[in-house]
């Protein structure tokens, strides 16, 4: 079974994928970074809920934006009551700004959305991203992900043993880390951490994290 991964055209059998994979069990390092935010944290592309759902029993407060309908149905069922928006994240404007804004599974790839998370910074905020890591993608090791061209593909293996592929068209590589600091200053942000999985170095990590906020703000 083949879905599709596109936001403005929105595939129902995308979101009954997220739906049906397990809940995420390690919170590194979203738990940490949304304990230490002042008030309710805005999460910019939430989904069904696998990673939300399990900050939300920790405490964490958050309001949710997707553009994908189908997800927001399967989050409000996961956590009745959550607060959510569904607007494409370019198109976003809250009238809220949020001491921590995030943004797992590369959503803040493209340049239009990190300029919607910044403009729902407040003064001292951060933003914390995950982003793919083109050194992983350009390595041969890459189980369960094809990339050819601007078409990526990428596998997944449900509990009920099934694999259905994520399709992803006009997929663009995102910035390497080396880009990150100079990528952050074009939206007045500076880099407060980065770095890869615990277990993992920046070469081998398919993804990578980061940490940015305005200036005059530590880590």
């Amino acid at each position: 079974m083949r879905v599709r991964d596109d936001p403005l055209h929105p595939d129902p059998g995308f979101a009954d994928l997220y739906a049906a994979l397990p809940e995420a069990e390690d919170l590194w390092p979203w738990l940490d970074w949304c304990l230490e935010a002042s008030g309710p944290v805005l999460y910019l592309g939430i989904g069904t809920g696998r990673l939300a759902a399990p900050l939300f029993r920790a405490g964490v407060r958050i309001i949710g934006v997707d553009a994908h309908p189908g997800m927001l149905s399967h989050l409000r069922r996961r956590v009745p009551g959550i607060e959510v928006h569904q607007a494409l994240i370019a198109d976003l404007r809250l009238r809220r700004r949020f001491d921590l804004v995030i943004g797992p599974s590369s959503i803040l790839t493209a340049d239009e959305n990190l300029a919607a998370a910044v403009r729902h910074l407040r003064p001292g905020g951060r933003v914390g991203m995950e982003l793919m890591n083109p050194r992983w993608v350009r390595g041969r090791a890459r189980k369960g992900v094809r990339v050819r061209g601007d078409l990526m593909e990428v596998d997944y293996r449900l509990p009920d043993g099934s694999v259905v592929v994520q399709v992803v068209e006009g997929w663009r590589p995102g910035p390497a880390p080396e880009q990150a600091r100079r990528r952050l200053g074009r939206f007045g942000l500076e880099l407060l951490w980065l770095g890869g999985r615990p277990d993992s170095t920046l070469d081998d990590s398919p993804t990578y994290y980061l940490l940015s906020g305005f200036p005059g703000r530590g880590a």
